[in-house]
């Protein structure tokens, strides 16, 4: 199975999500999980790349022509590049069985609600999982409860998305559909 990780490039994060989210990346690739990512070689990225190839996982780097340099520091798999951003996020999408999100900058804001949308429109039924890492997520989240309950938005997106804030639950959800 496939799993795309959206997180963090940065590598100046607070060290509880840094530390939190190392956790769970380790418990994830102790399983049967190839990587799917944005082929960048810092932060929570970097930490799932090396974590994937400590347990002899496939690596599937996936970038924009602007950032394809990034792909000579890393050693993938697969690379595939794309020309744009929004092109990226839909191969990164298209590569992927599940989508998870980590803490993260704009970038994977920009993931996170494209994948939502992606969802909600039905181009795609992947899981999408929000890991709300020491509640980084809690202001969006909250901000989505917002548009649900002032009618931007209908209440059935919810649907399209789960939400997870302790790793024990997380992993007993990807040991349940990953078997």
């Amino acid at each position: 199975m496939k799993i795309f990780i959206g997180c963090s490039s940065s590598n100046n994060i607070p060290s509880n999500y840094r530390q939190d989210c190392q956790e769970l990346l380790k418990e994830i690739f102790k399983r049967n999980y190839d990587l799917v990512y944005g082929a960048y070689n810092q932060g929570l990225m970097n930490d799932s790349y090396e974590e994937a190839l400590k347990n002899n996982h496939q690596v599937i780097g996936i970038t924009p022509e602007i950032f394809k340099e990034d792909l000579k520091k890393i050693k993938c798999t697969k690379e595939i590049i794309t020309e744009n951003i929004c092109r990226r996020t839909e191969e990164l999408i298209n590569e992927s069985d599940l989508i998870l999100f980590l803490p993260g900058g704009i970038g994977t804001t920009y993931e996170l609600l494209s994948t939502i949308e992606s969802k909600r429109s039905n181009e795609f039924n992947k899981p999408i999982i929000i890991y709300n890492s020491n509640h980084f997520f809690d202001e969006l989240l909250s901000f989505f409860e917002k548009q649900y309950v002032e009618n931007f938005t209908k209440k059935t997106v919810k649907e399209t998305y789960l939400i997870f804030n302790d790793c024990p639950p997380l992993i007993k959800y990807l040991d349940n559909i990953n078997n």
